[in-house]
């Protein structure tokens, strides 16, 4: 079905919240012009014109074919490939930054709002309304793909230079796709009817963080075939934390994770000659003899905490003489990255055949990979040192007590070691999407489309971990590659501390002594290799079914087979346990077939006023689910339009949640309400088979209104509801809820080394509703074209369900101890304004972009007072644009994100809460593009 422009008295259908707010902001249904205004937007950048041969109408959110976008009423935020590249991103991943309805991002530079560091490789999800990575379903071309990292990296989808248009629904959609639609989709359409060549290449300044991107799309064929070839390249510098003030500042860490250590004498501290240990001029026997324990202990911090040289800040306890006793803390801050060094190649490609009239053949490929690479603090701490930590031996040359005693601390510290300034972690990404299918007429205004699709991706993760016999050996003397040292002891001719066997000392006095050989026993290689699969058969007919009253009564009817894999191996160090930081983990290896089975039914009631239904019926074995939809879109006048929907959507626990074995072992900072005491600790997620899908009440009603011409307003109010949200425990609330339990394991001094936890169904506390208002006007002055546009998202409520409480987390950067690892920080206002102003061949585009503060409740309890909060982010980009050349056909664009340098707001722990700023400060850009 080739689009027309529609008549008036039908425009106005479907119009929700305008353009994407970055872009021109015209109508949401971007195939449909105001009334009062021509077909082709004056107001479009320069470029020369597409050479293209009309494509079918993909409609998001519907698998009808013969009703359009704009008589449906679900709210559709849509941009096309002109408008792209209005916002000067490198990547599609970064679009969500620009778009008020989506709260921050899993993966990437938005992912920093928990407290944790920056992805270890270049990703970016979308997250509507904030509820989740897993809440937004992402697809291309209206077909899934595989999520790569527990949600569908953005950034891996198809070269932006191949994109024809981005739409997302805005209210549930699962009626239509299935489980994930619950707060909407993000459906990236290409350009699949492209003919010629086209280039491009963008060199993006960020201070010591560059980065670059070079595409190129080549379309040729006629009426029968058509093949549509995009590639890019992309590279991004690394940035870390001490190369930006907000981040770079004294971010204290202390016991296990504190450098220099600690260390716990289980005797008292002698010379060789039997006399007082003096150290720096502190007598450490007296201070065993004053404060040892009734088992005989006294721990004690590393004699030179607090020097010049460790960097670090000595704490004394209260009943501290003045050294030994207290912590030694030390800041890892500025050694951790913002994001990683990374680059990636994409390529993707699009074929049609018309086999016969009205019958079509189709292909699809897209193939991605990335490398990656993540700078980090040198050594991890240990999280788990059993009942007997690392043992210095006295007959340690460098252990200064004269008597064995216990490290806990940073391997080779945070200072790092000859030649090792720091720890690498290494990703590599293969990821693949294969489509072939065929659609046609069947008879009549009958169509089909079938289809079968296998998304695969392939994730390589190497790190480094200590591996804690071989350094315990490295303690004992028998350190280093050469040293003849098995797992049962030492070897025939091994000697400690002689010939090929060397000693090392944990004491930060001694690390510049080491032998660089010793990094050998201190940390070895660490492997994760994770592969998921889909693989999908889709068959969809559509047609008119009945005409009624002089009205057709349009449907559409399918169903579909989908097959999921996912599997994780581990390397030795990381299944055994023995690692210092990471694991334990265990192999796994999952699937699981859903079958489902849909219909959806618009009906033009009267003339203007269209109802649409849809329902879907998944089958995932152990448990089924179904959910309607019902939509109503009403063109009162030719200015006045007033639409509504009401859905359940549902999103299913992944395979891994449904399996009762260990899927997963990460490391949190935990504070053991026995003690008080903060510590990097393993938590140890478990599947749960009782887990149902979560499902959700979506609503949305708004209103599209034309009053002069040129100009539209559009409101919408949306409200989302949870009923048994998938959540997974706080590690934090298990040990608070009950410290001695079984899901808190300690070790024979009662020191916790891991918390279990696992996935639950959580009372339906969790729900958030709000208010989109957008505008777009456009007029001329001379020669000039301008457009004004602005984009409101008001968040009304946030209700964030912990489990035991549902609290109001509007205003809130939610991160209590207790807080969901889904919930997001929840501003209150999100604001999108700009102008773009066009004459003849130039084109000068502003925008303003507006986040308002939020509360830092970073790591409280519940209901305590505020004690500090987020300041509010606003920053304005600016492009211009010129196109030249005897056709038009090149193209030179500058451009400023964050024009005016502006920094982010400071936040607790992290420096700067990444849900609503950046810290790259002034963004410059040019970019050059040419067509043929």
């Amino acid at each position: 079905m080739t689009h027309q422009l529609a008549c008036p008295h039908r425009l106005l259908g479907g119009l929700s919240i305008t353009a994407l707010a970055l872009m021109l902001a015209t109508p949401a249904t971007a195939q449909v012009a105001d009334p009062q205004s021509p077909a082709v937007d004056p107001q479009t950048p320069p470029g020369p014109a597409p050479e293209q041969i009309a494509p079918d109408i993909v409609v998001t959110g519907s698998y009808l074919r013969n009703v359009r976008q704009e008589d449906r009423a679900s709210p559709i935020l849509s941009i096309d490939s002109a408008n792209l590249a209005k916002t000067g991103v490198t990547s599609l991943g970064d679009i969500t930054r620009f778009i008020p309805q989506n709260v921050g991002s899993a993966g990437g530079i938005q992912d920093l709002a928990k407290g944790g560091g920056a992805d270890s490789r270049d990703t970016r999800s979308a997250n509507l309304r904030g509820l989740g990575a897993g809440a937004t379903l992402v697809l291309l071309n209206g077909r899934r793909v595989v999520p790569a990292d527990g949600f569908v990296n953005l950034n891996s989808l198809t070269p932006e230079i191949a994109i024809d248009r981005v739409e997302t629904v805005l209210d549930g959609a699962s009626s239509t796709y299935g489980a994930d639609a619950v707060a909407g989709v993000f459906n990236v359409i290409t350009n699949t009817r492209f003919n010629g060549l086209k280039v491009s290449a963008q060199y993006t300044h960020i201070d010591d963080s560059p980065a670059a991107t070079v595409q190129a799309m080549w379309g040729i064929g006629n009426d029968r075939f058509h093949t549509v070839t995009s590639a890019a390249y992309r590279y991004q510098a690394g940035l870390q934390n001490s190369q930006r003030d907000v981040t770079n500042f004294f971010n204290p860490s202390s016991g296990a994770g504190a450098n220099p250590g600690a260390f716990t004498l289980y005797s008292r501290p002698q010379t060789a000659s039997g006399g007082d240990v003096v150290l720096n001029g502190n007598n450490y026997s007296a201070l065993y003899d004053r404060f040892k324990s009734s088992a005989g202990t006294v721990t004690v911090v590393d004699p030179n905490c607090g020097s010049s040289a460790s960097k670090s800040r000595y704490v004394p306890s209260a009943n501290s003489p003045g050294f030994g006793l207290g912590s030694c803390q030390f800041s890892f801050q500025a050694q951790n990255p913002i994001r990683p060094e990374a680059k990636s190649y994409l390529i993707h490609n699009d074929t049609s055949f018309e086999v016969a009239p009205g019958q079509t053949l189709f292909a699809e490929i897209g193939i991605y990979h990335q490398d990656s690479n993540r700078r980090s603090v040198p050594s991890y701490a240990q999280n788990r040192v059993g009942a007997r930590p690392p043992i210095v031996p006295a007959s340690n040359p460098y252990n200064p007590f004269g008597v064995d005693v216990a490290f806990i601390g940073r391997a080779i510290g945070s200072q790092g070691f000859p030649g090792y300034p720091y720890r690498l972690i290494q990703d590599k990404v293969d990821q693949g999407q294969f489509v072939v299918g065929a659609r046609g007429n069947i008879s009549g205004n009958w169509k089909y489309t079938a289809n079968a699709t296998y998304s695969r991706a392939d994730i390589s993760s190497t790190d480094r971990d200590t591996d804690m016999n071989l350094f315990q050996a490295a303690l004992n003397g028998y350190g280093g590659p050469n040293c003849n040292i098995r797992y049962s002891g030492p070897g025939a001719g091994a000697q400690p501390g002689a010939g090929n066997c060397l000693y090392f000392s944990p004491f930060t006095a001694d690390v510049s002594k080491m032998d660089p050989s010793l990094i050998y026993n201190l940390q070895s290689n660490v492997t994760t290799l994770s592969k998921i699969e889909y693989m999908i058969g889709e068959a969809v007919v559509n047609g008119s079914l009945a005409q009624i009253a002089g009205h057709s009564l349009d449907v559409a009817v399918g169903a579909q087979y989908r097959k999921e894999k996912q599997s994780n191996t581990y390397s030795d160090l990381l299944l055994s346990g023995f690692g210092g930081f990471l694991g334990p983990n265990r192999n796994t290896a999952f699937s699981r077939e859903v079958k489902s089975v849909f219909a959806e039914a618009n009906y033009e009631l009267v003339t203007g006023l269209n109802i649409n239904a849809a329902a879907r019926y998944e089958d995932y074995g152990n448990f089924s689910t179904t959910a309607p939809k019902i939509a109503v879109n009403w063109r009162v006048l030719p200015q006045l339009s007033l639409r509504g929907s009401a859905s359940k959507a549902f999103q299913a626990p992944s395979i891994a949640n449904s399996a009762a074995v260990l899927i997963s072992t990460n490391v949190a900072n935990i504070i053991d309400p026995r003690d008080g005491t903060t510590t990097f600790r393993s938590v140890q997620q478990y599947g749960n088979p009782s887990l149902q899908p979560q499902k959700a009440d979506v609503f949305n009603v708004g209103a599209t209104l034309l009053p002069i011409q040129n100009l539209s307003l559009s409101v919408d109010y949306w409200h989302y509801k949870y009923k048994n949200q998938i959540q997974l425990q706080n590690g934090q609330a298990v040990i608070n809820a009950d410290p001695n339990g079984p899901n808190v394991i300690r070790d024979a001094s009662g020191v916790a080394q891991s918390v279990i936890v696992s996935s639950y169904n959580a009372p339906s506390g969790t729900g958030t509703s709000g208010v989109d208002i957008a505008a777009n006007y456009r007029f001329d002055i001379g020669t000039a074209h301008i457009t004004l546009r602005n984009n409101l998202s008001y968040l009304a409520t946030y209700d964030v369900d912990t489990g035991t409480v549902v609290y109001d987390g509007v205003g809130h950067r939610n991160n209590y101890q207790t807080s969901p690892l889904t919930s997001a920080a929840a501003p209150r206002w999100r604001n999108l304004a700009g102008v773009d102003v066009s004459i003849g061949d130039h084109f000068i585009s502003g925008t303003w972009r507006y986040v308002s503060s939020v509360i830092d409740d970073y790591q409280q309890v519940v209901g305590a007072p505020t004690v500090a909060r987020v300041g509010a982010w606003s920053v304005f980009d600016v492009q211009y644009g010129l196109r030249f050349g005897a056709d038009k056909q090149y193209e030179l664009t500058l451009g400023m994100i964050n024009a005016f340098d502006t920094a982010p707001a400071k936040a607790l722990y992290t420096g700067f809460l990444s849900t609503l700023g950046d810290p790259y400060g002034r963004q410059a850009y040019v970019r050059i593009g040419a067509k043929f």
